[in-house]
């Protein structure tokens, strides 16, 4: 009997720092996550056509990512604090260090991770009707295999804006 399809409430978004070939111990939650878009792989097409051939034909190549994570989130200043306290981080890792992102769901033995130089913040969209929200395109440097999920803590940036 298959399993009930899982809602995706609950899902954290959440960054640590790691190397390129191991995840970090450790997590930390950004609130306010809207979405984590997809990936895709695509594999490169490489034609091999001989010229006698009147008939192109090709061999795989390598599997291609996009180069690209969109995140979006709501536009607080509780979000503007914990984005900032990231990277921060990410600016003051050290040689060798790479920052991850995840994607957390409470039901899920496994989590999807992501190795990114994360993005800047954009300017909103001010639309009648809107939230505003930031959609920010992360450069995805990696996607490794789903690792075994863990909670990321609750932020440490202020929850409430300075006055």
């Amino acid at each position: 009997m298959a399993e009930q399809a899982l809602s995706t409430i609950g899902v954290v978004f959440g960054w640590g720092l790691g190397t390129m070939t191991a995840a970090p111990e450790t997590w930390k939650q950004i609130e306010e996550c809207i979405s984590i878009g997809s990936v895709t792989l695509s594999q490169d097409k490489l034609d091999a056509t001989p010229l006698e051939s009147s008939r192109k034909k090709y061999v795989g190549g390598h599997a291609d990512t996009g180069g690209e994570l969109q995140t979006v989130f709501n536009d607080t200043d509780t979000f503007d604090a914990q984005w900032a306290e990231m990277l921060a981080a990410y600016d003051g890792r050290t040689a060798g260090q790479s920052m991850w992102f995840c994607a957390y769901h409470p039901s899920k033995k496994n989590m999807n991770v992501y190795i990114v130089e994360p993005g800047a913040l954009p300017t909103p969209e001010y639309a009648v009707g809107s939230v505003l929200q930031y959609t920010i395109t992360n450069t995805l440097v990696d996607l490794p295999d789903p690792v075994t999920a863990v909670k990321p803590a609750a932020p440490t940036a202020p929850a409430t804006p300075a006055e």
